[in-house]
């Protein structure tokens, strides 16, 4: 049924599409197709409502949540959004030296809520050069093409090195008594990488949602949802929609869903049945 409205349609499309597309008219589409990417969930910043991320998180609330992990966790403002709005304790890590001092502020004030980690996880344990763009910027990364972005001041970006520690080695040695529920992940392009490294901690606690960012990163670093799908065939994949438009099940395998631009994806568990 879906393929014979397909064919009805395609030629009327193509008629419009040549009637329509000029050189001149390039930039009204372009501004059409950023309206139309926001609102699927690609593109959307500064706000955890604009995003979808604290519906999402109201959302996951209404499931047993015992460990949250927020890795990348930068000062903590999404660490707190899930010590406000769900009932889960948080484990945070940030390698980021300026970014970690605030970070561990939270501690203090949300008591026996956090504990928060100057650990950057990733695949392996190695040495990495880790690109920073001023005090407590949310866009440090290990992604050596920091510099084609062009939301990134070039002038601003700073190297140092920092140490990378396999999540599975590290969990290993944490020994939680608990489970984890719910992995955040926002590593500004190192998000397959970590993934990677948690498989036998997700093997184990088999947590209920898993959250990722996608972004300009990975266009440089090959990773994409159909590689990320691939190695956990426990999970379907949502992309988060904007504001309280919810959860979106999408295809992994369709090019559709594997654009370059910032969108926060989750994976839930198989076995949990949500609304």
């Amino acid at each position: 049924m879906k393929k014979n409205v397909i064919n009805v349609i395609n030629p009327i499309i193509n008629i419009i599409v040549f009637l329509i597309s000029h050189k001149s008219t390039q930039l009204i589409f372009d501004f059409f197709l950023h309206i139309i990417l926001k609102s699927k969930g690609f593109k959307n910043f500064g706000s955890f409502s604009l995003t979808g991320e604290e519906h999402f998180l109201r959302f996951i609330n209404g499931y047993k949540l015992d460990y949250s992990l927020d890795i990348g966790a930068n000062t903590g403002k999404y660490s707190e959004k899930i010590i406000k709005l769900t009932k889960s304790k948080v484990l945070s890590f940030e390698p980021g030296s300026d970014s970690f001092k605030e970070l561990k502020k939270l501690e203090k004030k949300y008591l026996n809520k956090i504990n928060v980690f100057k650990v950057a996880l990733s695949d392996k344990n190695k040495n990495v050069k880790f690109y920073s763009i001023g005090k407590n910027s949310q866009l440090a990364s290990i992604e050596k093409n920091i510099k084609k972005f062009s939301y990134v001041e070039k002038k601003k970006i700073k190297v140092s090195k920092i140490k990378c520690i396999k999540g599975d080695n590290f969990f290993k040695k944490l020994k939680l008594k608990g489970k984890i529920d719910f992995i955040k992940i926002d590593t500004e392009g190192n998000d397959y990488k970590v993934l990677l490294g948690l498989k036998k901690t997700i093997i184990k606690h088999k947590p209920k949602f898993i959250q990722f960012e996608m972004n300009w990163h990975n266009l440089f670093n090959g990773a994409n949802i159909f590689k990320i799908s691939s190695q956990f065939k426990d999970y379907y994949i949502y992309r988060i929609l904007p504001f309280r438009s919810g959860l979106i099940k999408i295809n992994p395998d369709h090019p559709n869903n594997n654009l370059y631009h910032l969108s926060n994806y989750v994976m839930i568990r198989k076995a949990i049945k949500i609304n």
